[in-house]
């Protein structure tokens, strides 16, 4: 794992991000940097993104990185995008007394919400599509995995504006090894959404209005199920802190803001 640490020496809260994919950087999460005004940021780069790979990149190695990472880290805020928003709940479930906060950005986390992800996914199939999906399948490497987001790029991203908004994926460091290790697991973590329930700390689900991954009804879905307060940012897709990263702030400083961070 690579770490970029911005430090505030004015504020005792760590925001750490946790990127999705799975097999992404940080990069996605760059245009928050202005967070660091009142709060210290920790851009997590998963193995095998920007740095190599030392142990298969499975759901438990890449778990088990985080957790080593924040272990000694007082008044952690985990935010995760997708797959990662998955991982900060996995990780925040465990009662951690160091996470005092969680922020989860488009993360499908029950059944529910990937039976309407597959239905939604099925939507305007093109031959494009079946293609590239079968020569990922057929060659998983990283340049394949960077051509078949290029492809969905309206899945993930406002369509009105996809094709720029792609590059964050296109010009990222990606580990198409993780995607095949990580994500079948990423799929069984239910139980780990339903414990934050009760559990006693701010908790906030952000999505785009237009996410067809977590679409705004399915979000409400997965945030009552674990007890987070529920944002809906307009005109934004999956990537939704990257597409509106102003709102997203605005978001995130007043969530902090009740947490004793400055505002």
């Amino acid at each position: 794992m690579k770490i970029q640490y911005i430090e505030n020496k004015n504020s005792n809260l760590n925001l750490v991000f946790v990127s999705g994919g799975p097999g992404l950087s940080s990069l996605s999460f760059k245009p928050l940097v202005n967070l660091s005004d009142n709060f210290n940021l920790h851009f997590l780069d998963a193995m095998g993104t920007t740095s190599e790979l030392k142990t298969e990149p499975n759901y438990s190695n890449l778990l088990e990185e985080i957790e080593d990472y924040i272990s000694n880290i007082s008044n952690v805020v985990l935010c995760g995008h997708s797959f990662g928003g998955i991982q900060a709940i996995d990780i925040t479930s465990k009662i951690n007394t160091n996470i005092i906060g969680l922020i989860v950005i488009g993360s499908p986390v029950t059944e529910n919400a990937f039976k309407i992800l597959n239905q939604n996914f099925d939507i305007e199939l093109s031959q494009a599509h079946i293609d590239i999906s079968k020569k990922l399948e057929d060659s998983p490497t990283n340049e394949i995995y960077k051509e078949w987001f290029f492809v969905y790029r309206d899945f993930y991203f406002n369509p009105k504006t996809s094709i720029n908004s792609i590059k964050v994926i296109t010009d990222d460091t990606v580990c198409v090894k993780s995607y095949s290790n990580a994500i079948a697991e990423s799929a069984t973590k239910e139980e780990c959404l339903q414990s934050l329930k009760n559990l006693n700390i701010p908790k906030l689900f952000i999505t785009g209005e237009l996410d067809r991954v977590m679409p705004p009804s399915s979000a409400k879905h997965e945030a009552d199920i674990g007890g987070f307060d529920l944002a809906v940012i307009n005109d934004a897709g999956h990537f939704v802190h990257y597409e509106h990263p102003n709102e997203t702030i605005e978001l995130i400083n007043n969530f902090l803001s009740k947490m004793g961070g400055k505002k």
